[in-house]
Parts: structure tokens; C-alpha cells; sequence
């Protein structure tokens, strides 16, 4: 199986937006469908989604958006800075709000509470906090947040890689969320391999990134 750095990854989705010209916010809609089809709706029908606000925490985003269509139960967190907030975050929680989604802004203790509750009670929670992108140890709400969802959730899936783990080496920043499932999208990261204890089920997922953007940055890599 071909596995691919975080850099490379990164390069890859850029190509794909700035020379092929597929806008980002399609990418992260068809990640979001990607997450959407190995959920067993059949069966789960409440969810905690905690999402950072970044483009993982977009992706979270536009998967509560799908849970909601499929009129399935959602209580949605967001842990983070939201005026640092990428933009297609931003467009996500725009058309969230527009349709009446609220949700709690995860600053202090009591927020921790209603999490902490919402876990307990839901079927499924969804990490989307933190990406490929993270490189720097876990710490403080952050950590109490990763915490509560690995001793109190059901059932974890996470979107791309577990919160926590270096996506290019599987070194654990502090804490790690640990997921009964990941949906990974594109190509299968370096950091995922042989972390089975953090990722459970690894499925990698095509978003719609053409081979173009994938060979160019193979080439430009060697």
C-alpha cells in the first residue's frame, strides 16, 4: 500500500485546488460524503461531533450538516479560536447556523459538563479536532476535551487521522484520541501505520483528488 507524508498530502490537496482548480470547500463536501457512507445509519442515530477549526473541524462540520439531512440526532462542539478559523470552517458553520444548528463553544468547565453528558448519552462521537497538521504536544482544555471523549464515548470515529497522533511518525503529542475507526482521506499517512491501539479500522477514502496531483508530487518528492 502506498503511504504518503503529511507534507506530501498537503502539496497534493493544494495542486488539486490551485492547478487543476477544484475549489476546497468541494474537497472537504466530498470528504464529508466519504465519512457519511461508513456510518451505519441504520443503527446510529445520535452523534457528538467535536470539531476544531480547521479544515478537520470543517470537515466535522459538513458531516453534522449530512447527519442533520438523514435526521439524525446531533449535539455539536467546537474547541478553538474562532476568529483564527479557516475559511471553509467558516462557510460550514455559516450554512449550519442558517438551518438553526446550535451549538457550545467549548471554553471553560462547563462546557466540559455538557460534553462530558453529550458522550455519555449519544451513539457515536465524531473527532474532528485536530488534522495532519498538528505537530505540537496536547495541552490544557485540549487535553481535558481528549480525555472525556476516550473514556466516555460509545463508539469513536475519526475524520483523516486520530486527534493527537503524528500523522507522519504515529508518535502520540501528549494524548491521542483513541478511534474504534478512521476514515482517512486520499492516501493512507505514514503516521497511521501499526497504531491500531489509537485508530482502530483504518479505511482510506478517495475526495476526489485526480491522479495529475498525486504523480506530480510523487515526481517532485523523489
Amino acid at each position: 500500500m502506498l503511504t504518503i507524508s503529511c507534507e506530501e498530502m498537503k502539496s497534493m490537496d493544494s495542486y488539486a485546488i490551485k492547478n487543476i482548480g477544484i475549489p476546497s470547500i468541494v474537497l472537504m463536501e466530498n470528504a464529508a460524503l466519504k465519512v457519511i457512507k461508513n456510518i451505519d445509519l441504520h443503527n446510529i442515530n445520535s452523534f457528538t461531533i467535536i470539531c476544531g477549526i480547521g479544515n478537520n473541524g470543517g470537515d466535522g462540520l459538513a458531516i453534522a450538516r449530512h447527519l442533520i439531512l438523514e435526521e439524525k440526532y446531533v449535539d455539536l462542539f467546537i474547541i478553538g479560536n474562532l476568529d483564527k478559523a479557516t475559511e471553509d470552517f467558516n462557510i460550514n458553520l455559516n450554512i449550519l447556523k442558517n438551518m438553526g444548528m446550535k451549538f457550545t463553544h467549548i471554553t471553560g468547565e462547563k462546557d466540559l459538563t455538557i460534553l462530558k453528558e453529550s458522550l455519555k448519552r449519544n451513539d457515536s462521537t465524531i473527532d474532528s479536532i485536530f488534522g495532519i497538521g498538528l505537530t505540537r504536544n496536547i495541552e490544557d482544555l485540549y487535553k481535558e476535551v481528549i480525555s472525556l471523549i476516550n473514556s466516555k464515548s460509545k463508539n469513536i470515529l475519526s475524520i483523516d487521522i486520530p486527534s493527537g497522533l503524528d500523522g507522519d511518525t504515529g508518535k502520540v503529542l501528549g494524548i491521542s484520541v483513541k478511534a474504534n475507526k478512521t476514515v482517512t482521506f486520499h492516501l493512507m499517512k505514514k503516521g497511521l501505520l501499526d497504531k491500531e491501539e489509537y485508530t482502530g479500522e483504518i479505511i482510506v477514502e478517495p475526495i476526489g483528488i485526480p491522479k495529475k496531483a498525486t504523480d506530480t508530487i510523487l515526481k517532485r518528492m523523489e
